[in-house]
Order: C-alpha cells, then structure tokens, then sequence
C-alpha cells in the first residue's frame, strides 16, 4: 500500500465523497478548518492507494507540537471498499509510515445505551482494540459527543502524560476560552457532556 500526504486539491473531492458519507455533522470539522491546520504545520491528511493508484483509505492526523504525538483526526474507508480487512492493514500502514516511537490517539464514539446504536460502537471499538489499540481510562466529549479514547504505542507511555498531549493539542487551537466551552478531555465520572455544537471557528 501507498501513502502520500494529499494536496488541497485532492482533499476536497476525498471530504465532499467519503468524509460526508462516513461522518454525521456534529463530528466532522470544516474543510476549511481541516485546511487552517494543514497551513499551521500540525495536519496531515494522508491518502493510502493500490498499486494501481486507486484510493483505499485516508487518515488524517492532528500533530502535537512536539511532533511525536499524533491525534487520529479522521479515519475512512470507501463505502465500497468496506468489509474486506482494508481497515486493519490501513492501520498498520499507518504505524509503519511514523517512527516507531510515535504514539497515536484516537477517539471513538462511547456506547450511548441505545442497543441498536451500540452494536455498531461496540464493534468499532472491537474492531480497533484489535489492530492494536489500548482503551485508556479516561473518556472525552467534543462539542457534545461523547467518546472513548484510545491510543497505540509501544511501549504505552505514562496515561497521564497522554491525557496531557491530548489536551494540549485541542488547548494550541481553541486557547483556553474556547476548549473550556466545547472541550472535555477528560470527562469525568458523571460529568455531564456539554449541549452537542458543531465545530466552531469564531
């Protein structure tokens, strides 16, 4: 499989198709956000393709400062594409395209109690713990949507030090105002999560 960071021109068909399709709304950040963060150094939308240069997968990434901290932003399969393990080997491209000290957070949607709903979480967390992922202890909410974070890495770091990156990344975007208003990370034990936003740029 082959990896190249898209261009601006290739992003947008791959956001208005596959990302659209793959995300609902209130998870899916603006292009032109998506693009803000790519002009600033810490965004890379990475496209995987066949030998053939047909597309397979994106992920896009969110980088701490540091460069070694890297928040899996987005992570899509084609529609069509979907079901064939296209997903796992993906994930291992992923981690072989970063040094190997690199460490990756993720975020995906905790079980909401609604049985239908949670079959499809409860599998997308299956399906990640899987390909290597470990579920930390803490959960998160952005702007409304609650989820559980999970991270690869080996060796795992300290759990706090994690937590600390992954509020920094949000807190070098928002400044503290805004990450107060739309950002829980983490969520507490019976915290409440916040009213459900779009993403904002104001």
């Amino acid at each position: 499989m082959i990896s190249k960071t898209l261009t601006p021109e290739e992003l947008r068909p791959v956001f208005e198709t596959h990302l659209k399709e793959a995300f609902p709304p209130s998870e899916l950040k603006p292009l032109a956000a998506m693009e803000d963060l790519r002009r600033k150094g810490v965004y890379d939308p990475l496209g995987f393709f066949d030998e053939e240069g047909e597309l397979m997968g994106v992920l896009l990434l969110w980088k701490h400062r540091d460069g070694r901290y890297m928040l899996l932003d987005y992570f899509c399969v084609p529609a069509e594409k979907r079901g064939r393990g296209i997903g796992g080997r993906l994930l291992k491209a992923l981690r072989e395209h970063y040094p190997p000290e690199t460490v990756f957070i993720g975020e995906s949607e905790a079980p909401t109690g609604d049985p239908a709903a949670d079959a499809i979480i409860l599998r997308r967390l299956g399906f990640y713990e899987r390909s290597g992922a470990v579920t930390l202890n803490y959960d998160n909410a952005l702007f409304g949507v609650h989820f559980k974070t999970i991270c690869w890495a080996d060796p795992l770091p300290d759990e706090g030090e994690i937590l600390r990156k992954h509020q920094e990344i949000y807190l070098e975007q928002f400044g503290p105002e805004r990450y107060e208003r739309f950002i829980q990370i983490p969520l507490k034990p019976g915290e409440a999560v916040k009213p459900v936003t779009d993403w904002v740029e104001e």
